[in-house]
């Protein structure tokens, strides 16, 4: 009872300081200093091409095309012996192999352009957690350094502030890359903006976090769509990797050259959870008055949850619709109303409401969750990112193998769910194939889908399917005022909405798949309609915002305040992600990806 009365004071302070949590104890704008930050490793990071012709066959010209062959990371003591070979013998080498961890290898042969090298330095930096007190979190800073080996430096023109997808495990978050990350990851991507290319590719600085409850902090959790929160630690791992990088700690053996002039922008960017994040950076910059300190120019933002609300609603009500129309008729996923397409996205989101936001901390899982769900072992797969081995842990790749393990064999799991903020509850069982089957009712082949009636306790899922909840008769939100598990669970889902409560003053361009069944495009959709005000621009005339009944203020791209990709391609989320970022198709010859020409937009309003 001592508990109960302790945690429910420290929400009603905590409440009294803002809902959304606004508050922190530690000022955001306050000055930040090299010397506070403790750089934990140095490696490098070697992009590789190789060279081929090409005839034009109208004009007859000949053109050397650069073809990437993707990105290693080397030890100190790898790049001095490369650096020490003749320069002729490492340009003729066969291209080796790159490890891309679960996206398989790449492999090629021929002559190899070293084209450039970046510095990967991972470091650590002071921010605050959920609760206002200091917290230590880790970092990834890319540095451009030399061209070809010949001495010549690669100078940024601009800061790549990049966010990382949702991942399950430690040895997927950006500090983690320089031991074996996959370079068709959201990391290795974002890191490609370090490379120097004159042609396709700016050369920029890159500032990765490790999101609260990875890199030097997986013992703790992960405060999963709390929006405000991981935009704040986000910001300043910005503004300390910037002190560091504009410190002497380039002035001796790893050197680089830093921004020639005070032009350099900073754009945010991400896919996914990062797409959210980078939408939630842009509005804590702005809010917070840092647009001028950080030179921001505004973001690019992938398939994101921005509208939490609308993201849990449309698993309810979808029939499957994309808004897209091929030969007059409207194209459709595979989604059914009350389905997940991945059930681990729901236990992240409820796990990280109830560790971290101040609404959910008198709560626990298994007020929403059933011990059918349990018994798949999901809470133990999320909280596996502290085992000290990767094997021990699980990236969403091998939860999905996990759930087919379930459909097989079935569940077996009795244990603790641990919240910071009560005590620990044993939940879980042992559940028959037949009765996985019924829960985990179908696997594409990508996918193992779920049923929410399965998942959730009926009193979640009879909520979340009230359409009453959520909307009065004419259609306008409805916030409840109640505290019920489920009540604090609908305001805490709403004080996370990044489509309400601000209106953009720099650029951001959008990219979604209508096809998307896991970040629905019920998100952008929802943007849209909640920020009236600002001119749109919709690539290639897509018309799916209206066939979704919404009227913005259209303008030119050059005139634009907000730039929307709906991709035309078939592709669900993580197949839509690839195609965003930079390897999308893996060794494409020429022209640019989403990421890039979104990011050319958002700097000179052209693309």
């Amino acid at each position: 009872m001592r508990t109960r009365i302790l945690l429910l004071l420290a929400l009603l302070c905590t409440l009294a300081l803002g809902a959304s949590g606004q508050g922190f104890a530690i000022d955001p704008t306050q000055p930040v200093s090299a010397a506070d930050v403790e750089v934990t490793e140095v490696r490098y990071l070697q992009f590789m091409s190789h060279d081929s012709l090409v005839v034009d066959p109208v004009t007859g010209l000949t053109d050397t095309l650069h073809i990437d062959d993707g990105q290693r990371v080397l030890t100190e003591a790898e790049y001095q012996q490369m650096a020490s070979e003749p320069a002729l013998s490492r340009r003729r080498i066969a291209t080796p192999t790159v490890d891309t961890g679960e996206y398989g290898g790449i492999t090629g042969e021929g002559t190899q352009n070293f084209g450039s090298m970046a510095l990967l330095y991972s470091y650590k930096y002071p921010s605050v957690d959920a609760n206002g007190n200091k917290v230590v979190l880790s970092a990834l800073m890319g540095v451009p350094t030399k061209i070809f080996f010949d001495g010549i430096p690669a100078k940024p023109n601009n800061v790549i502030i990049g966010c990382h997808e949702t991942i399950t495990s430690n040895y997927e978050c950006p500090t983690n890359y320089n031991h074996g990350g996959s370079a068709q990851s959201g990391n290795g991507m974002l890191l490609q903006y370090c490379r120097y290319d004159a042609i396709r590719q700016p050369c920029c600085l890159v500032i990765l976090a490790d999101y609260e409850g990875y890199g030097c902090t997986a013992d703790r959790p992960h405060p999963y769509l709390y929006q405000e929160l991981t935009a704040r630690q986000v910001v300043d791992a910005v503004r300390y990797g910037l002190k560091l990088y504009q410190s002497n700690v380039g002035t001796s053996a790893h050197s680089f050259a830093r921004f020639e002039d005070d032009n350099w922008k900073s754009v945010c960017i991400g896919y996914s959870q990062g797409g959210s994040v980078a939408l939630a950076t842009h509005k804590f910059i702005e809010t917070n008055g840092l647009s001028s300190e950080l030179h921001f120019q505004g973001s690019v933002c992938g398939d994101g949850p921005y509208d939490p609300v609308a993201h849990v609603r449309y698993y309810m009500e979808d029939n499957g619709r994309t808004y897209h129309l091929k030969d007059g008729v409207e194209q459709q996923t595979a989604h059914t109303p009350g389905t997940l397409s991945m059930p681990i996205v729901m236990p992240l989101i409820l796990k990280g409401m109830c560790d971290s936001n101040p609404m959910m901390r008198q709560h626990n899982l298994a007020e929403y969750l059933t011990g059918l769900f349990f018994s798949t072992s999901s809470t133990y797969m999320i909280e596996a990112k502290s085992n000290a081995n990767k094997s021990d842990q699980y990236s969403t790749e091998s939860v999905t193998k996990k759930y087919r393990e379930c459909r097989k064999n079935g569940g077996n799991w009795n244990g603790g769910i641990s919240n910071p903020y009560g005590d620990d509850i044993t939940v879980g069982g042992t559940y028959s194939s037949a009765e996985m089957k019924e829960m985990l009712f179908k696997d594409d082949g990508d996918n193992v889908w779920g049923r929410m009636d399965k998942m959730f306790q009926p009193s979640c899922y009879n909520y979340l399917n009230t359409k009453s909840n959520f909307e009065d008769a004419q259609g306008n939100r409805i916030t409840p005022t109640g505290h019920s598990a489920m009540e604090d669970l609908h305001r805490a889902l709403e004080s996370n909405n990044l489509t309400v409560g601000w209106t953009p003053q720099h650029r951001v361009a959008f990219y979604h798949s209508t096809y998307d069944t896991v970040v629905p495009y019920a998100n952008l959709l929802s943007f849209i309609k909640n920020q009236p005000s600002l001119k749109y621009y919709f690539y290639d005339g897509s018309l799916r915002h209206s066939m979704a009944g919404l009227k913005p203020t259209y303008a030119e791209k050059g005139e634009a305040n907000v730039f929307v990709y709906d991709t035309p391609s078939a592709n669900d989320h993580v197949d839509a992600g690839k195609n965003f970022y930079f390897f999308g198709s893996w060794g494409g010859v020429v022209g640019q990806s989403p990421d890039t020409w979104l990011y050319e937009w958002v700097m000179t309003g052209d693309n």
